[in-house]
């Protein structure tokens, strides 16, 4: 049996469909796995040639997100038209929210966590039997949509297969055809040269924000259920990666909140990844599980960054509108832990809230400037995700929203607010609140604007290598080994963003 898989992320790190593609692998199957990072015409002549000059696939299957949407049709109506025998499944996060509108160019839906579904999948065509009653998919039956029960979720995360840093069987777009992935190639497509691997620790999140696809899936599922793996398998995955990679040079968790791991879990992490690893690392936390016990284990065995959410500074946007319980005071006692032990933060913030007010974007402005320096922000435009509870909130008062198919999250508006947001890191709270008193006068905004644009171009990029080298304990060797590739890496995502366009 064979299976093509296809990843439409504009990087290699797509745990979704990396994961399924090693359990195929070692279930007996064939799996290819394909990375198309440009979005364009040229990218779907490519695949419909590979897909037609080799063996041809049992079936196709696709994961991706809201954004690449579009492009998933694009290229999923190519593929029928091309190949009407061959059953092209659509999964990832978007088509669990929007099977309907997914079943217009698949063949099949597999919604939620799809190993098991995709392998079933596998078997039956494997046995030339049919596969609609499957848990898990969704297809049409004579015009009408189907809906198949939902298998549970995988409690026993450490029976997974690893899904590898460069996958087996991997090929990826390059220069207008569809080629192997080379080690080459695979640093060229994936962020930072490939020098830092991307994993997971767990799955799912204690909290079901109401901008999240966790709010949908807890109430898909019915659980807030956290999964996680032994610290020994995890361990085990970094150590399998650093044997093939030993040019490795930081490790990034992905967990949404890596520190709701009991403290015992983190100890026995601690001591095995000092002994095994020893590179820096990145987390993801909320406030509200960062504590000092945790972070000065951590601390000692590499933690270089966290990565933790404000979004608003307005307690009553956080708890109303946004489903947050973490209060100001709580996210700056976390942040002053990082800054006393010497980590990196990097926070993010949602701009953009049609429910805020200029005076709530004012109290998140007010909370930042209370925040130890120096630090990152992370900015995000708020995005109405159907399926999520804010876009049922936004519908119901305001009608409607920009379709998220096409938004760009970190296309923020360039207000003045927003502006004071972006750089309140980076100028004292005198300047601050100078500003903010006086944002309606003439000669102060046009002060602010010349502030603005030496903070954006030149004090901005080197707050980020001042952090990245206390992140690495002033080593500038390594600071330089990372800073180059993050360079490029930027770079690189501007120039795929202009070259996608395949109307």
């Amino acid at each position: 049996m064979k299976a093509v898989l296809l990843s439409l992320l504009p990087t290699t790190e797509n745990f979704g469909v990396k994961y399924i593609h090693s359990f195929l692998l070692s279930k007996g199957h064939h799996s290819t796995i394909i990375f198309i990072p440009r979005h364009t015409a040229q990218s779907k002549k490519a695949l419909i040639d590979f897909i037609g000059g080799a063996e041809r696939p049992n079936f196709i299957g696709c994961g991706y997100m809201s954004y690449e949407a579009p492009f998933a049709q694009f290229i999923g109506e190519g593929i029928k038209k091309a190949f009407p025998d061959i059953p092209f499944i659509a999964g990832g996060i978007h088509a669990t929210i929007n099977p309907e509108e997914c079943l217009q160019y698949a063949d099949y839906v597999s919604i939620g966590e799809s190993e098991y579904t995709i392998l079933e999948i596998a078997d039956t065509i494997a046995e030339g039997s049919s596969f609609t009653h499957i848990q898990n998919l969704a297809y049409k039956q004579k015009g009408t949509v189907q809906r198949n029960p939902l298998r549970p979720y995988i409690d026993d995360l450490d029976s997974l297969p690893f899904p590898g840093h460069l996958p087996k069987n991997a090929y990826v777009f390059h220069k207008n055809k569809i080629v192997p992935m080379s080690v080459s190639l695979f640093r060229q497509y994936t962020r930072y040269d490939g020098k830092a691997f991307n994993i997971i620790s767990s799955r799912g999140c204690p909290f079901s924000c109401s901008y999240c696809c966790n709010s949908f899936l807890s109430k898909l599922y019915n659980t807030k259920k956290l999964r996680k793996r032994s610290p020994q398998n995890f361990i085990k995955e970094m150590r399998e990666v650093l044997a093939q990679f030993p040019d490795l040079i930081l490790m990034n968790i992905h967990d949404d909140c890596f520190l709701a791991h009991a403290q015992e879990w983190h100890e026995e992490f601690v001591r095995d990844y000092k002994k095994w690893i020893g590179l820096p690392f990145i987390v993801r936390s909320t406030p509200l599980h960062l504590t000092d016990e945790k972070i000065n284990i951590l601390r000692d065995a590499g933690l270089a960054w966290v990565t933790m959410g404000l979004q608003s500074g307005s307690e009553r946007i956080n708890r109303e509108i946004f489903h947050r319980h973490a209060s100001n005071e709580k996210f700056l006692q976390a942040t002053r832990l990082c800054h006393k032990y010497k980590i990196s933060g990097y926070y993010d913030v949602i701009l953009d809230n049609p429910f805020e007010t200029d005076e709530d974007v004012i109290q998140s402005i007010n909370v930042l400037k209370k925040v130890p320096k120096p630090f990152q922000l992370q900015l995000f435009s708020l995005t109405f995700y159907k399926g999520t509870e804010i876009y049922n909130m936004h519908k119901e008062k305001f009608g409607g929203a920009e379709d998220p198919d096409i938004q760009n999250y970190f296309g923020y508006r360039r207000t003045f607010l927003n502006k004071m947001v972006r750089i309140s890191p980076l100028i004292s709270e005198k300047m601050v609140d100078y500003f903010i008193a006086h944002r309606k006068r003439l000669g102060a905004r046009i002060l602010f604007n010349s502030i603005y644009g030496f903070c954006s171009i030149i004090i901005e990029p080197l707050s980020f290598f001042y952090l990245m080298l206390k992140s690495f304990r002033n080593s500038v060797k390594l600071t330089l080994k990372i800073s180059l590739p993050t360079f490029k890496t930027k770079i690189r995502e501007r120039l795929m963003d202009f070259g996608s366009d395949f109307s």
